[in-house]
């Protein structure tokens, strides 16, 4: 099948190093949870704010929602996404999702990742949350890091894909000992928790860090808590020797 995306992208002065990386999110009976990467636009229209990109898939089944995401490299500094299209050539059946954010990580939700969820007559729209993740830290010596710390939550309803945990709505330095770092991490509701993978890049002197667990919330205001046990080294030499784990729930 050829797909086509379509997205009205405006970028920001000194913005133009970096063409976000679209995630398309989708089930199928036989493929299960599956995926389209996009890159680099074939097409972009005179006023260089619209791009169209044509992709060869197999059956997408229906898909639930989209995620579109930027890289962070160095001199980029946001781009704003008004509005993405799915469109099957063929058929003309067509998706439209009316996205209007910012990626970026000095405004808007300070973000580089969003997702949006399929709007159609014939289903429900699954609601989007915002999901607080807390990183518990051991109180060890030298249970902190300075590296960057990525997670993943995974439920029912799919995954958030790797999300690097930026800003921590708790005061002070990220992952220091005893310490709880609470995070929001924006995604299409997944359902029921399952497990989480997290980790960190290694990156700085001493980077292994002791975790005692990891909680999430599915908003500030709720009652309900998943938790995810750890209490372990994410280190190359101690605990587990390794600088990822997966902690399924309890």
């Amino acid at each position: 099948e050829i797909k086509r995306i379509d997205s009205i992208i405006t970028p920001i002065p000194a913005s133009s190093s970096a063409f976000p990386l679209f995630t398309v999110k989708f089930r199928n009976s036989t493929l299960g949870l599956g995926k389209i990467f996009l890159s680099e636009p074939v097409l972009t229209v005179p006023s260089s704010s619209c791009y169209l990109v044509q992709v060869e898939t197999g059956d997408l089944g229906d898909v639930y929602k989209i995620r579109v995401s930027c890289d962070d490299v160095p001199g980029f500094k946001g781009w704003h996404l008004k509005s993405f299209r799915l469109q099957e050539l063929h058929t003309k059946q067509e998706l439209n999702f009316e996205c209007n954010c910012w990626l970026a990580l000095k405004g808007g939700d300070k973000e580089l990742v969003k997702e949006f969820p399929t709007v159609t007559e014939d289903q429900k729209t699954l609601p989007v949350y915002k999901y607080v993740v807390s990183v518990h830290i051991g109180d060890r010596w030298g249970a902190g890091t300075f590296a960057n710390v990525y997670i993943t939550l995974y439920g029912k309803r799919g995954d958030t894909g790797v999300r690097k945990l930026h800003t921590s709505l708790t005061k002070g330095r990220k992952f220091q000992r005893n310490k709880v770092d609470s995070f929001l991490v924006e995604a299409v509701s997944l359902s029921h928790l399952q497990k989480v993978v997290i980790g960190h890049d290694g990156e700085g002197y001493g980077a292994g860090m002791y975790l005692k667990m990891v909680t999430v919330k599915e908003s500030q205001d709720s009652d309900e808590e998943w938790v995810f046990p750890l209490w372990n080294w994410l280190d190359t030499h101690l605990g587990l020797c390794e600088t990822v784990c997966e902690i399924v729930t309890v």
